[in-house]
């Protein structure tokens, strides 16, 4: 499989100290053989929502995914293939 371009979404509960889970999701994709492109988190008082834009192999993806699938404060873990944007030409008056 060649390589492309992913989005890695997941959900930590927020606990006691929801910053652990956070460091260990991150030493999960530091271990990946991908390459992280962007991190977003969302906090609120129940969870941690965070979005991982990622290249690499689909299969590297995947292992990603299933180890940070077995961490235990972490839910909802699922990838897709990032859709190839289209430059978009701004057209004005003027």
């Amino acid at each position: 499989m060649g390589c492309g371009d992913f989005s890695i979404e997941f959900a930590i509960i927020n606990e006691v100290n929801p910053l652990d889970a956070v460091v260990r999701a991150m030493n999960v994709l530091r271990r990946g053989k991908i390459t992280v492109r962007h991190i977003t988190m969302d906090m609120s008082d129940s969870a941690i929502r965070v979005s991982v834009s990622v290249s690499g192999e689909e299969d590297e993806v995947r292992w990603v995914c299933n180890k940070l699938d077995k961490l235990y404060d972490i839910v909802n873990v699922k990838y897709m293939p990032e859709e190839v944007q289209l430059n978009k030409v701004v057209m004005s008056n003027g």
